[in-house]
């Protein structure tokens, strides 16, 4: 997703983000059901998952979405999958992704769901949904594109959920473990081990998290972790670089800086220069 939709996630910014909570039969699978309405002008959007993986449909058919991955430009089409760690991957299509539904899963139940293995994101990080819906997705596709209004266009999605929902195990203790990083915020993997409320071993948290997760403790954490920090940076706080680097986990600003060209491929001035000049593009093309 675009990095911002995680900022209004965080601060539950109703003008936004409208969260629609998943019917009780699809809570094991679903977070949550979010309409983005955060229209950004045109330029580059880096984009960033924090661990739960999503499927996003655009709002109209014909609003295709290009991503840059290491310089190389795709297509994934208007309905289209995002997971794993994400590096240097930006849209290049000029969308506003206002009114686009995203589709927010735990990724211990989504691969179950869809019948994929767990280094799904491993090999690549955003897709075509196509590519892993199975059997029923044009007719999907089709009645979802049909209908306009929200209610109707919900009703045909928790029918396609519903239909692939069958019974499968997993160890429920792991999404706990997930809302307990994500309510903690700055932690290491030893924080878990030593801090949560059941003693956990190591050797079993890893094995769990990469069979059912498809990344490791320590990628969910580092991705967390940056996410947490680029928020910060971003809300324009008084706060140096070096102490949003230290509040968030990082040694000093080096090991932030180091870690942000990892994620976006430069440096962290390069980048919101960039984002800056493109909102100033925007709105003067909005003003035309």
């Amino acid at each position: 997703m675009p990095i911002n939709f995680f900022k209004h996630l965080a601060n539950h910014n109703g003008d936004q983000i409208l969260r629609i909570i998943p019917p009780e039969h699809l809570t094991e699978v679903v977070e949550g059901f979010y309409v983005f309405k955060a229209g950004y002008p045109g330029g580059r959007e880096l984009f960033f998952n924090d661990g739960y993986p999503v499927i996003t449909l655009m709002q109209n058919r014909n609003e295709n979405v290009r991503v840059s991955i290491d310089g190389h430009t795709k297509c994934v089409g208007n309905t289209w999958v995002c997971g794993g760690v994400l590096r240097n991957i930006y849209c290049e299509s000029e969308l506003h992704f206002e009114d686009c539904l995203v589709i927010r899963f735990y990724a211990v139940t989504f691969f179950k769901l869809f019948g994929i293995n767990e280094d799904c994101f491993q090999k690549k990080q955003v897709f075509d949904f196509s590519e892993i819906a199975g059997y029923g997705f044009e007719k999907f596709k089709d009645a979802y594109y049909h209908y306009s209004s929200l209610e109707e266009r919900m009703k045909i999605i928790i029918s396609f959920l519903s239909e692939k929902m069958s019974i499968y195990s997993y160890p429920k203790v792991l999404i706990d473990i997930q809302n307990y990083i994500d309510r903690q915020g700055n932690l290491t993997v030893r924080n878990i081990l030593d801090g949560y409320t059941v003693r956990l071993n190591y050797k079993w948290l890893e094995r769990n998290f990469k069979k059912h997760l498809g990344i490791s403790p320590q990628s969910y954490l580092l991705i967390r972790r940056f996410l947490n920090a680029y928020m910060d940076l971003d809300s324009l706080t008084s706060k140096d670089l070096l102490q949003i680097a230290i509040d968030n986990g990082y040694y000093d600003d080096n090991h932030f800086i180091k870690d942000f060209r990892r994620f976006s491929g430069v440096p962290p001035k390069t980048y919101f220069n960039r984002t800056i000049k493109a909102l100033k593009i925007g709105r003067e093309d909005c003003s035309l």
